[in-house]
């Protein structure tokens, strides 16, 4: 079974301020959830997919669109890792204004060390990602032997699923930090 995982297309949202508050950051992330995805910069190489499994988000479902795949499913298993602004015990960092990106890194940086101020602890995430190949390899058996599988999902989850399936013997190109519209190719081992 070849097996395709490609990032949703960039989303067409920007901060209207660079410098923001948790709570603003919080708030941006539900404008980011809703917002339109911009079309593909580049050709996306006509291949026809047997099966196409599908983030249930927004962005992801838009980005499907654009493939040519015999079915779709769309689930929440394939969701982005939840992150929100950090906050310590009492201590809330709302009134602190930190960039974007800033936020972004310091919710993923306390989501892989189980911080209880993210919504979706590591264990979670790991049997999504494990719940997801198993619905591959068992539900979608016949679809995935007759020809290739895209997983249309999101950067940070992206990643969680590489190490799993890379766990069970599929191999694909190096996955350091997966671009907008970025598709990986993974093949089981022989």
């Amino acid at each position: 079974m070849k097996l395709g995982l490609i990032r949703h297309f960039k989303v067409d949202l920007k901060p209207q301020r660079t410098w923001l508050t948790g709570e603003e950051f919080n708030q941006w992330l539900q404008e980011y959830e809703l917002a339109p995805i911009q079309a593909p910069e580049h050709e996306l190489g006509g291949q026809r997919w047997t099966l196409c499994l599908c983030s249930d988000q927004a962005r992801a479902v838009h980005t499907a669109i654009y493939f040519e795949a015999q079915r779709f499913v769309y689930t929440e298993l394939l969701r982005e890792i939840s992150v929100t602004a950090l906050r310590l015990g009492r201590i809330r960092l709302s009134k602190l204004r930190l960039p974007v990106s800033f936020w972004l890194i310091l919710g993923r940086l306390f989501w892989s060390v189980g911080h209880s101020s993210q919504p979706e602890s590591q264990a979670a995430v790991l049997r999504r990602a494990d719940r997801v190949i198993d619905s591959l390899l068992v539900d979608n058996e016949a679809a995935a032997q007759e020809g290739c599988v895209l997983i249309v999902s999101h950067g940070a989850f992206m990643k969680v699923l590489d190490r799993r399936l890379r766990r069970r013997g599929y191999e694909a190109d190096r996955m350091l930090y997966p671009r907008n519209g970025q598709l990986f190719m993974y093949e089981m081992k022989e």
